[in-house]
């Protein structure tokens, strides 16, 4: 007996409700063809205002009274709904009996929690909440929207999607002990989410290294971990071609590889004030190596331990050596064990704060112990960009990076790249791999990067690279010498005019009292030190030749000063010419006074910002330049100005504008063609520039007439600060947190421009002793000990230069796709000081003055040139611009998910688009189209030939779509002809008389293998299409496949003792089996098709001959024997689950005994997904195709 189209039947499940108990087993019956509201209800108002998603579980069921194997089973639709705001997807989650609340897990299981994210929650988050307050280090990745996180806390857990990020940078104290505080700058991020918490999560306050264990009430902090795509559940679905395909083709592009699961609507979130050449925080070694004796004191928390480096630390550089055992960091803030003894469970180092924290099993450990590590400080590097187009031909898992013409720095590169829509993040962490969504290495030698990617990038995008040159000499350390301590000291004195030669100074240094005296030229020199003076203002600059143990005692004579103020212009050398009034003038006693303006540069990094926690700086174009100068009593000006001074008529000549000179730093983007596509590769060019200062025009000039009348005066100055020149000559700033010098048997720190004196390792408390001026980079002593003279000694420094620019940018926004024509840029020229603008079109074209390039608004890469022709390859029109003060604005298009109330799915474990992939490679896709012939008046006994052949359905309706019945008609297929009956009766198969014309439907189809899938719609094939077929016509199902139906008993064994209590529905028998056995082989169980389950079955003996027949879910269904066949009825269908013969039984049955057996049902089981976007329907009765495939003799 074979298998009839006709014993394949659609069958309903137990229950076809949205509830959560919907679905269940199948029963017996058939999903009637055509029929209205056959599987889903009507469509109400409210679902078209709000949307809805509607769940219905059927089978596939072989109807026979056989157990023949219908083969290669599958199914697909073969027509989606009319309606372009319904769609529907099948998807299968492989059990017969499951139903809608285990289907919706599995539909969920979309994204499932992975490691822990990269911040923290800031404080406690109340239920109710829209919004979450978190924090994380400067250096850790911007968390972007659309993406989702679980929160894990004592009230509960719950998946939350971003719909909004904003970042900035905010200043922590801290107080280790009592008395004793720490700054140190954090970001705080304020994270919008698609719907409000159903928990109270605490949180920690801030930190070092992190926030604390327990909130403010006492409560353990919540967890945020990040997610990572599951996608557990396959969904099947249709899609149209979206372009015609030949004879032969491999491939398709259809509309869409995606169908909507989740009915969403659209909302738009801003992007503000962006870096566009967006800078990476790094670590860097701020000094060579040194040892330092650590004293560990126990923490608040049991089992914690922790101590104090005093200074920042350098990744990879920690050798930590205490209570027996040696460790080391792993260059990403956790301890690893080296040797001796390994008795620590856990341990951090925080790089910035030099905070290292022990964790083991019982209580605190406190003792001491020996660090050898590299003194860092954290600095911001300009990054350079690139990217690797993706074409279809370069598309693959593995890329390769040439980074030879500027190697990274250690630590900084990081790649992104596009898959399926989303972006992922590859990231070096300083140990030569890179790690992430992906993995790779990097050859910081020769700047060689191997990458392998998760999943293959998306066809269109690109990878994009950004990273901090090692070759970048924005910053420059400065450590390991030695310098003669300048110790400075200035004071003006309380009276002007000072008359030349009168002044005397004096002080203490130990027992002896050094001396300087005026020379009577603006000098002063002596035991005391060097100085000098200016006559008119009184202000004194003295290097002391050792440090003072007392005040300093001023004598001296002073006289009337007139000041006046005089509008002159410069020349174009920079020279004023102007008369000073009351001449004759007393030589040594004229002072000119002036400010002029300089090109302001940019910094190489974002000092300002680290050390007061604001935002990063802004560029304001110029920057003033105080002037002063003195006379040197005999016409010309002191400390080499340019100049002359008639002392008689008061005529005098000044340069007020000089020149001034500092290096360009350029990064020229050039292409390179690789083996797997086009690299940006940043060509590096320094270009020294000379400018003139612009003079102000006005001049501020003090002076005493020759016949001035003196008088004698004395001043007194308590022991003053001095003030140490850290790098003479250097002139550049100094990296705040970097610096550390040793002088006079002490050690010294900056931290946040404060200057500590010898910090405890066990507090990470010290004196503070002063101030540290970054940008001079000068020290003030307010705090030390007398007649001291020793060197001081720079253990570690960084500086800054200034002057970085780039003359093209490659960069991704946070979240895509853009809003048409939202994008907005600006730059700041650097030869100008210019602010340039531009706005994208509607196509993503940037044309703005110098700033010309595109944005792809689907992925949201940005490519742009700086130039004033856009023709010239040479490099002659590129246009240098500042990337630190690059930014944009912009606008990306997220998608709101609906309640899940209203849903009956957490929509927020759903793709944020709510869209789901329907094509996969390795899938079964059918490619099919459907051709109608209108036969107007059919000929009895006539044929009717069609336009093609082989087709694999050939049907025949009538004018309202019923169907003819078959015995009206005869097809063949392989020649794609129809046969009229003669007679010929016009009814359908229950009778029903037919509307002419007849309209034949003749489909072919293509069966093959999915071998590629992108975004763009296109499709691999892994056989040619043997027709030519049509866009918008021909469409492309994918198959859910079950593989052979059939129904069978197996897994026989038999159990000497059932336990009513504890059943044993494992496959194996528990303890002894029994003697007695039923003759299977010369008696076989008989199963059929039509009446058989998935079930887990036992026959309990309750004597010698009787048994219940128990099914696992099913429960007690009846009772047997040995001496009659076993053959209980399923309901649903009338036939038995199984027929169990009399004859097999053997003798020896004893009460308990038990024989336990499994069958297997011809079913398929099968989801079906009706979504509804939100909108005005358009057909009024819609519908549908299924179609149930397989094979049969």
């Amino acid at each position: 007996m074979s298998i009839a189209p006709t014993d394949v039947k659609l069958l309903k499940s137990e229950r076809l409700t949205d509830e959560a108990d919907g679905g269940g087993r199948a029963t017996g019956v058939a999903v009637v063809d055509g029929e209205v509201n056959n599987v889903f209800p009507d469509l109400s108002r409210l679902d078209r205002t709000v949307g809805r998603i509607s769940l219905r579980k059927l089978f596939a069921g072989v109807m026979t009274t056989n157990a023949d194997a219908y083969l290669g089973a599958h199914a697909i639709v073969t027509e989606g709904p009319a309606d372009p705001r319904v769609s529907v997807l099948l998807f299968n989650t492989g059990s017969q009996t499951d139903v809608r609340s285990n289907a919706r897990d599995a539909i969920e299981s979309y994204v499932a929690a992975a490691s822990s994210a990269a911040f923290e929650l800031l404080g406690t988050q109340l239920s109710g909440q829209r919004a979450i307050a978190c924090v994380q280090r400067e250096e850790q990745r911007v968390p972007e929207v659309g993406e989702v996180f679980q929160l894990n806390g004592v009230n509960g857990t719950q998946y939350v999607r971003l719909m909004s990020v904003d970042q900035r940078l905010e200043q922590f104290t801290y107080e280790y002990s009592s008395g004793n505080f720490l700054n140190f700058t954090r970001r705080r991020l304020d994270l919008g989410l698609s719907a409000p918490l159903l928990f109270t999560f605490p949180g920690g306050q801030v930190t070092p290294a992190g926030t604390t264990g327990t909130s403010l009430d006492g409560l353990n902090k919540a967890r945020v971990l990040s997610t990572q795509v599951a996608d557990a559940a396959r969904y099947f679905g249709i899609s149209k071609l979206a372009q015609a395909c030949a004879v032969g083709d491999l491939s398709l592009r259809v509309e869409s590889v995606y169908s909507q699961l989740v009915p969403s609507t659209t909302k738009e979130s801003a992007l503000v004030d962006l870096l566009a050449g967006y800078q990476r925080q790094v670590y860097l070694a701020s000094g060579p190596a040194r040892s330092l004796n650590l004293t560990i004191a126990a923490g608040a928390v049991a089992g914690e331990s922790r101590t104090f480096l005093g200074t920042g630390c350098a990744p990879g550089s920690l050798t930590l050596t205490l209570n027996g055992g040696t460790f080391t960091d792993d260059r990403k803030g956790a301890l690893r064990f080296v040797s001796g003894s390994n008795w620590l469970s856990s341990g951090r180092i925080d790089y910035q704060t030099g905070e290292i924290t022990l964790v083991r099993t019982g209580t605190s450990w406190a003792g001491s112990g020996t660090a050898s590590y590299q003194p860092g400080a954290v600095a911001t590097g300009e990054t350079i960009t690139g990217e690797v187009e993706i074409t279809l031909g370069s598309r693959g898992y593995v890329y390769t990076l040439n980074l030879a013409g500027a190697i990274p720095r250690r630590g900084t590169l990081s790649v992104s790249y596009m898959a399926l829509g989303k972006w992922y993040e590859l990231r070096d962490y300083g140990d030569g791999l890179l790690t992430g969504e992906g993995a790779g290495t990097i050859s910081l030698g020769t700047g060689s990067v191997s990458i392998t990617l998760n999943a293959l990038p998306d066809v269109g995008s690109s990878l994009v690279y950004s990273y901090i040159s090692s070759a970048d000499n924005a910053v420059t350390q400065r450590a390991g010498g030695s310098v003669a301590p300048s110790l400075e000291v200035r004071f003006t004195l309380p009276h002007k005019g000072i008359r030349p030669g009168s002044l005397v100074v004096t002080y203490l240094a130990g027992s002896s009292t050094k001396t300087l005296t005026d020379n009577g030229n603006g000098g002063l020199a002596g035991s005391g030190g060097l100085g000098a003076i200016t006559y008119a203002s009184g202000e004194l600059v003295m290097v002391l030749s050792t440090t003072p143990s007392g005040g300093l005692s001023y004598t001296y004579e002073q006289g009337t000063v007139g000041g006046t103020v005089l509008t002159v212009t410069s020349d174009s050398s920079g020279m004023a010419t102007f008369t000073i009034p009351g001449a004759p003038l007393k030589p040594g006693s004229v002072r000119a006074s002036w400010v002029t303006s300089r090109r302001q540069a940019a910094p190489a990094l974002n000092w300002d910002a680290v050390e007061s926690g604001n935002a990063l700086p802004v560029f304001d174009g110029l920057v003033d330049v105080s002037k002063v100068a003195a006379d040197n009593g005999s016409g010309g000006w002191q400390g080499g100005v340019v100049g002359s001074i008639n002392y008689s008529t008061g005529a005098c000549t000044l340069q007020v504008a000089s020149l001034y000179s500092y290096n360009e730093h350029t990064y020229t983007n050039r292409k390179k063609q690789m083996l797997n596509g086009a690299v940006t590769q940043p060509v590096l060019v320094t270009t020294p520039v000379a400018t003139r200062e612009t003079f102000g025009g006005a001049l501020s000039v003090d002076s005493q007439s020759a016949g001035v009348t003196v008088v004698a005066q004395t001043a007194t100055q308590a022991q003053p600060p001095i003030t140490i020149d850290l790098l003479p000559g250097v002139g550049e700033a100094i990296v705040p947190g970097s610096l550390l010098f040793s002088w006079n048997g002490s050690t010294y720190c900056d931290r946040s421009g404060i200057l500590y004196r010898d910090i405890a390792s066990n507090t990470n408390g010290g004196t503070a002793v002063g101030s540290v001026d970054y940008a001079a980079a000068r020290a003030t002593l307010n705090s030390y000990a007398g007649n001291v003279a020793a060197p001081v000694t720079i253990l570690a420094c960084l500086t800054a230069s200034v002057g970085f620019s780039v003359t093209a940018l490659t960069f991704r926004t946070p979240g895509a796709p853009l809003r048409s024509g939202s994008l907005q840029l600006s730059v700041v020229r650097t030869d100008t000081g210019a602010v340039v603008t531009a706005t994208a079109d509607a196509n993503g074209v940037i044309n703005g003055g110098i700033i010309q390039g595109a944005v792809d608004i689907a992925t949201g890469i940005a490519r742009v040139v700086f130039t004033t022709n856009l023709a010239d390859e040479t490099g002659a029109s590129d246009v240098p611009v500042i990337p630190i003060l690059a930014r944009y604005n912009a606008v990306v298009q997220t998608q709101l998910p609906l309640d899940a109330g209203l849903l009956g799915l957490d929509p927020v474990r759903l793709p944020g688009d709510g869209r789901v992939p329907i094509f996969r490679e390795g899938g079964v896709l059918v490619i099919h189209h459907t051709a109608e012939t209108v036969v107007a008046s059919p000929a009895p006994g006539g044929t009717v030939a069609l336009a093609r052949q082989q087709q694999a359905v050939i049907a025949v309706v009538d004018a309202n779509g019923l169907a003819l019945r078959a015995a009206s008609y005869s097809v063949d297929r392989e020649a794609g002809s129809v046969t009229w009956a003669n007679p010929l009766v016009l009814q359908t198969e229950d009778g029903s008389p037919l509307t002419l014309p007849l309209r034949i439907r003749d489909r072919v189809e293509h069966m093959t293998m999915c071998t590629e899938v992108q975004i763009t719609g296109e499709i691999g094939i892994s056989s040619p299409v043997p027709w030519a077929l049509p866009a918008g016509e021909a469409k492309v199902s994918s198959a859910v496949a079950w593989g052979d139906l059939q129904s069978r008993i197996h897994g026989w064994f038999t159990q000497q003792t059932w336990n009513q209590g504890a059943p044993n529905w494992t496959d194996a028998p528990i303890g002894n089996t029994t003697t007695a056995q039923y003759n299977g082989l010369s008696y076989p169980q008989v199963i059929t098709n039509k009446g058989a389950i998935d079930g887990k079955w036992a026959l309990v003996f309750t004597s010698a001959s009787a048994f219940q027949v128990v099914e696992e879910k099913l429960g007690v269904i009846t009772t047997g024997n040995i001496t009659s066949d076993c053959a209980p009825i399923n309901p649903l269908t009338g036939e038995p689950y199984f027929l169990i013969k009399k004859e097999g039984w053997g003798s020896g049955w004893a009460a308990s005994n038990a024989v336990r057996f499994n069958t297997d049902a011809a079913l398929g089981p099968l989801w079906v997904i009706r979504t509804v976007i939100s909108g005005q329907g358009t057909v009024d009765d819609d519908e549908f195709k299924l179609q149930i495939r397989g094979d049969a003799d």
